[in-house]
């Protein structure tokens, strides 16, 4: 029996990784899993780098950094495994949900809700009040992304007319509380807490702004994938049975259990359930908001560690003006995901992204093209 310490971060897509270690998955190929509950993706990042962790429930834009040396020193990690798809809303104070629905837009949509959020802040700019606040839970992340990507399509520059702060997602809710911040983009179930607590609304679901967003990796250091690769090609393949399991009916009330229990996300219950069904809540007097497709984690080939979403990752890492785009650099990203190693792993080789098209499925504003990354960015600078 081989153990391992896996760090996570309490969300509700660490779910996964959790059923692994505890519903025998990780037994039954020869594995023990020691948990390690982390408060924020800075302790993750340092504890992998260092060897205090085997590995960890992880930011896939959080591995490539890492790896490219950008924000941190350079320390090479590897993702043999993606926990999941989607997984993340973005959330805004009740003050603010108000005045964008004052401003007449169609909030039920994207479009109209990144246009809603722009009329707000260039009003605010015109009565010379100070810049909304929002916050990400890393500055390498999808939840970045997502909100530069929103602020973009509602003709706001993300560097002038907001501020863009990381909160660790236990602390959303309550700086939310607090007024430190106006708004955050954050995994599930903290956008329900806040909501539930009366000081949020939910604005969009991820999903809503990305059908099929790259979200937490299985990362492990470079050094460990090497030295081995057959303990890893056990959990691997340990994570994927695991992850399977989490998607089938039966396992949602128990999963659901699994994820309150106080040392992992110590939250109710019935907030996890919903969560796990893609019905993160909606609020007083608000339509319930849900997509079978929030959060992905097994289905339709979400597993397989795809190099156009590490290509898409690195991507927007460019246009946040987090990295100089070059072509080794790309390359580099996209080696940081291990395909070929989940492949020998699970006897699975299919893709089940289309050739040439947007591998996260853009669903308003500039659409990714993998084929023409130059072309994409220059569109972005153009925008």
């Amino acid at each position: 029996m081989r153990r391992l310490s896996i760090g996570f971060i309490p969300l509700t897509d660490a779910a996964v990784l959790i059923a692994c270690a505890e519903r025998g998955f990780a037994r039954a190929e020869g594995l023990e899993i020691e948990l390690h509950r982390e408060v924020s993706w800075a302790n993750i990042r340092d504890k992998v780098n260092v060897g205090l962790l085997d590995g960890a429930h992880m930011l896939a834009p959080l591995a490539i950094a890492s790896s490219l040396g950008l924000g941190h020193v350079r320390v090479p990690l590897v993702a043999p495994f993606a926990l999941n798809l989607n997984g993340n809303a973005v959330t805004v104070s009740t003050a603010l949900h108000a005045a964008m629905i004052e401003t007449g837009e169609d909030l039920a949509v994207g479009e109209g809700t990144a246009r809603a959020l722009g009329r707000v802040v260039k009003t605010r700019q015109a009565a010379g009040e100070e810049p909304l606040v929002f916050s990400s839970v890393y500055a390498f992340s999808t939840h970045s992304f997502m909100l530069r990507h929103l602020f973009a399509a509602g003709g706001l520059d993300p560097e002038r007319d907001v501020r863009l702060v990381v909160v660790p997602p236990p602390y959303t809710a309550e700086s939310l509380r607090n007024g430190l911040i106006n708004g955050f983009c954050v995994g599930s179930p903290w956008n329900s807490v806040a909501v539930e607590a009366g000081v949020g609304r939910i604005a969009l679901l991820g999903s809503e702004i990305f059908a099929r967003a790259p979200e937490k990796v299985l990362g492990v250091h470079a050094r460990f994938a090497n030295a081995e690769p057959e303990v890893l090609h056990r959990l691997v393949r340990a994570l994927d049975a695991a992850a399977r399991w989490c998607e089938t009916p039966e396992a949602l009330d128990d999963l659901a259990r699994l994820l309150a229990e106080p040392r992992h996300l110590d939250l109710p219950v019935e907030m996890l359930r919903r969560a796990l069904q893609g019905r993160p809540v909606g609020g007083s007097g608000e339509a319930e908001r849900s997509d079978a497709d929030f959060l992905v984690m097994h289905r339709d080939g979400a597993n397989r560690p795809e190099p156009a979403h590490a290509l898409w990752i690195y991507a927007q890492m460019v246009a946040a003006g987090q990295a100089e785009y070059s072509r080794e650099a790309a390359q580099a990203a996209m080696e940081v995901y291990l395909p070929g190693f989940y492949d020998a792993a699970t006897g699975n080789s299919d893709s089940h992204l289309p050739p040439g098209a947007d591998p996260v499925g853009t669903r308003f504003g500039e659409p990714f093209t993998p084929d023409d990354v130059d072309g994409y960015l220059a569109r972005l600078r153009g925008a």
